[in-house]
C-alpha cells in the first residue's frame, strides 16, 4: 500500500495512514451525516455531492486568488476556507472510490506510478521531505 504521506505518521488507528484507512475512518463519519440529516447516501448522491465540494473548492481558490469577493473574511479564513474544501473534496472523492470498489491505491500505480522509470533528480527538487 501506498503511504499517503512521506514520513508514514500515525493514522486514525496508530497504523501508517494509507488511503484506504482514510476511507474506512471518512465512511464512518458519512454514516453519521446520513443518520443525523436523515440524506440517504445513495450511489448519485455520493456523485453529485463530490461534484458539489468541487465547486465549493474552487469558489474557495478564487476568493483566495482574489477573483472573487472575499465576503469580508480576512486573509486567514479565506486559506482556511481553502484547505476545508480540499479536505472536502478528498473525503468525498474516497467516498466513491469506496462505493464503487475502487482501490485508490492501485489505480495511482496504474495510472500515475508507471512513469517512475522517467523521473530524472530535477523532478524530485523540493518535493521530498
Amino acid at each position: 500500500m501506498i503511504d499517503t504521506m512521506d514520513d508514514a505518521q500515525d493514522g486514525p488507528a496508530g497504523g501508517p495512514t494509507t488511503l484506504g484507512a482514510l476511507a474506512d475512518e471518512v465512511e464512518i463519519i458519512s454514516r453519521v451525516y446520513e443518520r443525523r440529516f436523515g440524506v440517504p447516501r445513495s450511489d448519485d448522491w455520493l456523485v453529485l455531492k463530490l461534484h458539489e465540494e468541487v465547486g465549493e473548492l474552487t469558489q474557495a481558490y478564487l476568493a483566495r486568488s482574489g477573483r472573487s469577493r472575499d465576503r469580508g473574511a480576512g486573509a486567514g479564513a479565506v486559506d482556511a476556507a481553502f484547505r476545508s474544501e480540499l479536505a472536502d473534496v478528498l473525503a468525498q472523492l474516497l467516498l466513491v472510490a469506496r462505493r464503487f470498489d475502487v482501490d485508490l491505491e492501485a489505480e495511482l500505480e496504474r495510472k500515475w506510478f508507471r512513469f517512475r522509470h522517467l523521473v530524472e533528480p530535477q523532478d524530485e527538487d523540493g518535493v521530498r521531505r
